[in-house]
């Protein structure tokens, strides 16, 4: 009787992956007797094999997943059983990348001359984007300053950012 000892060596390691890619982990782990692998998300959200398919636990010594979305970025642990104490397991990060998005909640917004006015933008991305602000009329990068008030503000999940522009005592 041997305690489950996970493989390093033939295990997967941290992985990144192009967002609609398929992913596959595997966990090795030796023992007496032969341990079983489960498989749960560190964040105990649902594990998506496939669009149609998902579960909270997959067992196996493999885990794959088809047309991961960026819903399905995080740490995934495999956990190797065999009834001999302790149980063990190993995280596996998995990131998935995608090229940046923009959602604009008020596509016109519009205050009387003199007043102050809020632009608000959301982005996705993975990697992180470099986010900012630029005037329609010349394309200038906007700063802030007495006139510009700007706000980056990380949402969850992480790839999530919420900006805003603030124009104070707006002119024509």
């Amino acid at each position: 009787m041997l305690p489950p000892n996970i493989d390093d060596s033939q295990s997967s390691s941290d992985a990144i992956v192009r967002e609609n890619a398929n992913v596959t982990l595997t966990c090795k782990a030796t023992g007496s007797p032969t341990p079983s692998i489960r498989w749960k998300r560190d964040d105990n959200e649902k594990i998506v094999i496939n669009k149609t398919f998902e579960v909270m636990e997959w067992e196996g010594d493999t885990l794959e997943m088809v047309r991961i979305s960026r819903l399905g970025m995080g740490a995934y642990l495999c956990i190797a059983s065999n009834g001999v104490p302790p149980a063990v397991s190993k995280q596996i990060k998995v990131s998935v990348d995608f090229s940046p998005m923009l959602s604009i909640p008020h596509q016109l917004v519009g205050a009387p001359l003199g007043y102050t006015v809020t632009l608000e933008c959301y982005t996705e991305a993975h990697p992180t984007s470099l986010n900012y602000w630029t005037r329609g009329d010349d394309g200038r990068m906007i700063h802030e300053s007495k006139k510009y008030k700007i706000t980056s503000v990380a949402e969850k999940p992480a790839y999530k950012t919420h900006m805003t522009l603030t124009i104070f005592d707006l002119e024509v």
